[in-house]
């Protein structure tokens, strides 16, 4: 009977274990493309990096979205992406142009800037991702990505970096 006991007693104590809950927030996107509209979508990023004893580079390819590096940089996590756009209009032809760098500076200053070189990318909702230097021919719905090359000095200095570029389609 005393075995009975305990084990009752046992089990009515794993009953009345605490309960814990979490709650977080969650953020829900959508996007309206109106015709001859141009919207951004996503920020390029070249994500978390380790700036090393010589200087080096992070890609971030417009067309598959991998991150790649070289030299004295090492990249850390996986957080980052390729600009995109969502773009629609035009009758005969849709010239892209924009910024060809971006210039990203230190929050707060205090450290050397640095320098991406970008590149252009499109999808025009049939095919693939190619490259792009100014024209596609109309679809209806554009996707445009940028990507690019940041140059990383030596031991550049920790910190939250980031400039803007221009992205312009014209709709004809």
């Amino acid at each position: 009977m005393r075995a009975l006991t305990i084990a009752v007693a046992t089990a009515s104590a794993m009953l009345c274990a605490p309960v814990h809950a979490a709650d977080t927030n969650v953020t829900a996107n959508a996007a309206i493309v109106r015709p001859n509209t141009l919207i951004k979508t996503d920020d390029l990023d070249f994500g978390s990096l380790i700036s090393g004893a010589t200087g080096g580079t992070v890609t971030v390819n417009p067309v598959t979205n991998a991150r790649t590096s070289g030299g004295g940089v090492t990249m850390v996590g996986s957080s980052a992406r390729r600009a995109e756009f969502l773009g629609t209009g035009g009758i005969f032809l849709i010239f892209v142009s924009g910024s060809t760098s971006v210039t990203l500076t230190r929050s707060g200053g205090g450290s050397p800037n640095m320098t991406a070189s970008l590149t252009r990318a499109a999808s025009t909702g049939g095919g693939g991702v190619t490259l792009i230097n100014a024209t596609l021919l109309p679809s209806g719905l554009q996707t445009y990505y940028i990507g690019g090359t940041l140059s990383v000095p030596a031991n550049q200095p920790a910190g939250d970096y980031s400039g803007t570029f221009t992205l312009t389609v014209n709709y004809l």
